[in-house]
C-alpha cells in the first residue's frame, strides 16, 4: 500500500490526500483540494514561493505552526471559500504563467494558449472596437480597464467566463459573435 501522494509539482501527501507533508520549491503553489491540514515542516525546503492557494477544505489544524515556519517572502495567500475551478475559467488574473504570456498586434495579453485575455496593454492601438480570436474561454478582471474611451469588444461563442469591470467601469459594451 502507498503511503504518500505526489502531485504533478512535486507536493507531497499523506495518501488520502488530508495531509501536506512537503511543498515543492515553486514560485505558486495551490495545496490539494480536500486537505485538511499541514505538517509541521511541510515549508521547510520553500525558498521561491510567492503565492500560496488555500482550498475550502483546509481547516488549518497545524496552521500557526505552518505558516510560522513558512518563507518571509510568501506575500500572497488565496484562501477560496469554494472548491476551485480550472485555471482557464477563472477571471483572476494571478493564475497564468508568465512566460507562456503572448500580445497580439493591439498589445492584449493572452495566456493558456491563447484561451485566457489577461489585459489590454495599449489600449491606443485597440481603438472603438476590438475583435476577440475564437477560441478564447475567459477574459479576466478589468482585462480593459486601461481602455479610457467607449470600447465595443466583439466576443467569439467560445467564451465562458467574463471577470467583473472588465472595462474598469460600465462604459463599455460586448457583442457576441454568431
Amino acid at each position: 500500500m502507498k503511503s504518500v501522494w505526489t502531485d504533478e509539482f512535486g507536493g507531497v501527501y499523506t495518501a488520502d490526500k488530508k495531509r501536506l507533508l512537503k511543498v515543492p520549491d515553486v514560485k505558486r503553489y495551490r495545496i490539494a483540494e480536500g486537505c485538511e491540514e499541514t505538517d509541521e515542516h511541510a515549508f521547510d525546503d520553500c525558498k521561491v514561493l510567492e503565492i500560496l492557494y488555500v482550498p475550502y477544505t483546509f481547516s488549518g489544524k497545524a496552521a500557526d505552526d505552518t505558516f510560522n515556519s513558512m518563507p518571509s517572502e510568501v506575500g500572497n495567500f488565496c484562501v477560496w471559500d469554494r472548491p476551485y475551478v480550472e485555471e482557464v475559467y477563472d477571471t483572476n488574473d494571478l493564475w497564468y504563467d508568465e512566460d507562456l504570456v503572448e500580445k497580439d498586434e493591439y498589445g492584449v495579453l493572452y495566456a493558456n494558449e491563447g484561451r485566457r485575455l489577461i489585459m489590454a496593454t495599449q489600449p491606443e492601438l485597440i481603438g472603438k472596437d476590438y475583435v476577440i480570436p475564437d477560441g478564447v474561454v475567459t477574459i479576466c478582471d478589468g482585462a480593459f480597464a486601461a481602455c479610457n474611451d467607449y470600447t465595443v469588444l466583439s466576443a467569439p461563442r467560445s467564451i465562458k467566463a467574463i471577470g467583473d469591470y472588465i472595462f474598469g467601469d460600465e462604459s463599455g459594451k460586448i457583442v457576441i459573435r454568431a
